[in-house]
């Protein structure tokens, strides 16, 4: 099963999308603010010589309102920071990532209401930055940009999703979470060192990606989870979760 065909938030705006449930999301996406407002005022000053045009890259901007939190955020930054230095505003252009299964229908709704609100908006000099807004389908784990072409890259919350299911567990009929609490507790460090090597795997081919693809001096703003090595978390919380997959178990066996 190919996770870039199959996995994705659920699309639309309905009672069950991620659009209408994805609080969690947006509120790291606030707090990533003043990080996103520090990196552009970092890139800007230290620049010796002003870019006429930027390239801002959201990966894994996923569907809904909070598809465009991000890039927002850092064209108001851009343009704050042209004022303070009595520059003309630049010209963006912003690269929306996510999977080819993504809901981009729904974050297009929402983007073409963005460039309405930036055309209305006019800026001090009299005129309305230019900013030109692309999809780019695509696994961020590998190359999706020209060499030196990206200025700021930002995510949120997407980069603990894997490229694939270790290759050893699926090899060896392993499941992630074995329903049987004696084969779980038997099972789980197993599965725990599968998992974080290939995370390391596929962390590290983003990396390398994203290095080719930036330009020198240019700034990546990266959130995402993470838990204690080698225990997960803490009992209370693990049986919550406990439960959790136990429910997700039972309903992938009635499909």
């Amino acid at each position: 099963m190919d996770p870039q065909r199959t996995v994705r938030m659920n699309p639309g705006d309905g009672e069950t999308s991620y659009a209408r449930n994805s609080t969690f999301q947006s509120a790291e996406q606030i707090r990533m603010k003043p990080l996103i407002e520090e990196a552009v005022t970092e890139l800007l000053r230290n620049s010796i010589h002003l870019p006429n045009s930027m390239v801002i890259s959201d990966l894994g901007c996923s569907s809904g309102p909070s598809a465009l939190n991000l890039v927002s955020t850092a064209v108001d930054a851009i343009q704050s920071q042209c004022l303070q230095l009595q520059k003309p505003p630049l010209e963006l252009s912003l690269l929306l990532n996510d999977l080819p299964s993504n809901d981009f229908n729904s974050a297009v709704k929402h983007l073409v209401a963005f460039q309405q609100k930036r055309t209305v908006d006019k800026g001090e000099h009299g005129s309305s930055p230019l900013v030109v807004a692309g999809f780019v389908p695509g696994s961020f784990h590998g190359r999706l940009f020209t060499t030196a072409s990206v200025h700021l890259v930002l995510s949120s919350i997407s980069l603990h999703w894997l490229s694939e299911a270790p290759r050893d567990l699926v090899k060896n009929g392993i499941p992630m979470y074995a329903a049987d609490e004696q084969l779980r507790q038997k099972t789980r460090p197993i599965v725990l060192d599968a998992y974080a090597r290939q995370f390391r795997k596929d962390f590290l081919l983003f990396l390398e990606s994203r290095a080719q693809e930036v330009v020198p001096g240019g700034r990546m703003i990266l959130s995402l989870n993470t838990t204690e090595f080698p225990y997960p978390c803490n009992e209370p919380t693990q049986q919550t979760w406990d439960l959790i997959a136990r429910i997700l178990v039972d309903m992938a066996a009635r499909v």
